[in-house]
């Protein structure tokens, strides 16, 4: 077996330094693929340039949600060709844009919409064709709160195909990053569903988790510049998924920190989770009355956020002192890169006023998440497979085995126990002295049998062994191990001894025999041994 392992370690470490080198390599390409090839173009009609043709003048206007009208009025340069555009892009204004007397865009909430009137982030496009030369250009734009008032476009001019590839290129890899953590979150949720209602294991961790990575990846993707170029029709939509995940953002992570704690840790988190859900409930119920906007109640967000953060050391604080632990389970290293990662983004937030930049939390909770997910995968399915009382394998591994979808050593011995007398015991000492017979029996199983061997409680009071055995004399010599064990115990524990029945089966005396046929060999010699045990006693 240790030249085979010492292969295996030594392909697996090859395969990762292969992998490790072409990502490398892939990277270095994409990063200097200006400088592979020489291009040459005579003329180029897909390009645009940033325009100065249009001058700013604030109006006021009592009728306008802000009191002021941001109006742009100018005489655009000669254009590059005949798909040339006017665009900008901006967030929470009504947007209208006239070539002379002729209003050709418009961009407004529905007076028919009364739950939600702010439109959003948006990007405007406007043919500019050769009818419009040397037409005067009017764009107006009207605030919907004051904060949006400080909001100024960048006006672009020439191709709409140009501006979209550019725009993509630059934020392609935050584009890729909040998708890998939306997605991620998915598959995490939907594993933990799984877990919890088929498996019947607990995964409320995995589950908060999931749901932490879908919201900050939803508010992440649907807050990017490119996503209402790609999704023009649904600016209203965007804007409030975007403020409404970056709100149950904070509350996911508060519910994902409260699984890590125990006890009078975990319930003041839970308190404060319930106070947290109270606000966010008001703020929506003040979106729905038309009371504020949603996004006029951003900074609560960030505070909620914050406070979502600062509970963690705050709990692990009080767990020192009064328990003299921390209480935080493991990955707490990882935990403080994916906190320091959203404190410099909430950072940056606030000295750029721009969330182009915002990744280092996305990025922080990508890693953080892959680790705990592949962690608590394990854990459940190891959960999953293992019985509550003895901690031995249970009947659910048992069967996966004999199906043949895991492979076993060749040849291999099969060994199936029975406790006798357990009716007996439960009948007069109770249940309770039942289960630590049992419990008591399968530690001598685990500390007599070789570490290699598979032990699962395949019933009640049945036990279901694989050996790696070669013959008949080791599967005897490890029976009779076992039978001087149960003696040893019982020389000591006359109160409570242990009987049992054994039967065996090996494959190399049954060429061609399946597992479960095997199995059902050992099991019709346990059970004679039982009858005999039975009729002695």
């Amino acid at each position: 077996m240790k030249p085979q392992s010492w292969q295996n370690h030594a392909a697996t470490r090859l395969f990762a330094l292969t992998v490790a080198l072409f990502f490398a390599f892939f990277i270095y390409m994409y990063m200097n693929s200006a400088e592979q090839v020489s291009v040459y173009q005579p003329e180029n009609h897909h390009r645009y340039n940033v325009t100065t043709d249009l001058e700013l003048e604030l109006a006021a206007d009592a009728s306008a949600p802000a009191g002021v009208r941001k109006i742009y009025r100018g005489v655009l340069s000669p254009q590059y060709s005949p798909e040339s555009c006017l665009c900008f892009n901006i967030s929470h204004h009504n947007i209208q844009v006239w070539f002379g007397d002729t209003l050709v865009y418009s961009l407004a909430g529905a007076e028919t919409n009364r739950l939600a009137r702010n439109v959003g982030s948006n990007w405007c496009s406007v043919h500019v064709g050769q009818e419009h030369a040397g037409q005067p250009v009017t764009v107006i734009l009207t605030p919907l709160f004051e904060a949006a008032i400080e909001k100024n476009p960048t006006f672009l001019l020439g191709s709409h195909y140009a501006i979209a590839i550019d725009l993509l290129r630059s934020e392609l890899p935050q584009l890729v990053l909040s998708a890998i953590c939306t997605v991620l979150g998915i598959l995490v949720v939907a594993v933990a569903l799984y877990f919890r209602y088929i498996v019947r294991t607990e995964t409320n961790a995995m589950a908060y988790l999931g749901l932490f990575s879908m919201s900050l990846g939803m508010w992440k993707l649907t807050d990017l510049p490119s996503t209402p170029l790609l999704f023009p029709e649904k600016s209203i939509a965007l804007g409030y998924i975007c403020i409404g995940a970056l709100f149950l953002t904070a509350l996911c992570l508060l519910l994902y920190f409260s699984t890590l704690f125990e006890d009078q840790g975990r319930k003041a988190l839970w308190i404060l989770a319930c106070g947290e859900c109270l606000v966010c409930l008001a703020i929506l119920a003040m979106q729905v009355l038309g009371i504020t906007e949603l996004r006029q109640n951003l900074v609560y967000s960030h505070i909620l956020l914050i406070g979502s953060i600062g509970a963690i050391p705050a709990v692990a604080l009080c767990n020192r002192i009064i328990h003299k632990q921390f209480g935080l389970k493991p990955y707490w290293r990882l935990l403080l890169l994916l906190l320091a990662g959203i404190f410099l983004d909430l950072g940056l937030y606030y000295r750029n006023r721009d969330n182009a930049t915002i990744s280092f939390s996305v990025l922080g909770l990508v890693i953080y998440t892959l680790v705990v997910f592949v962690g608590n995968v394990q854990r459940a399915t190891r959960k999953a497979n293992t019985d509550n009382l003895t901690g031995l394998e249970n009947r659910t591994r048992w069967n996966d085995l004999m199906h043949g979808s895991i492979s076993l050593p060749e040849p291999f011995g099969i060994l199936m126990l029975d406790l006798n007398g357990l009716k007996w015991v439960n009948d007069t000492l109770g249940h309770e002295a039942g289960d630590q017979l049992i419990f008591r029996f399968s530690n001598i199983l685990r500390n007599t049998l070789p570490h290699s061997s598979v032990i699962c409680r395949w019933g009640g009071d049945e036990f279901a062994v694989i050996l790696d055995a070669a013959s008949r004399e080791a599967l005897d010599q490890q029976t009779e191990l076992l039978r001087a064990a149960v003696e040893a115990y019982n020389t000591g524990h006359s109160e409570l001894p242990i009987h049992y029945a054994v039967g065996s089966a090996l494959s190399a005396e049954h060429p061609g025999a399946s597992r479960i046929e095997l199995f059902r060999l050992a099991d019709e010699a346990m059970y004679r041994d039982k009858q005999q045990w039975y009729a002695q006693k």
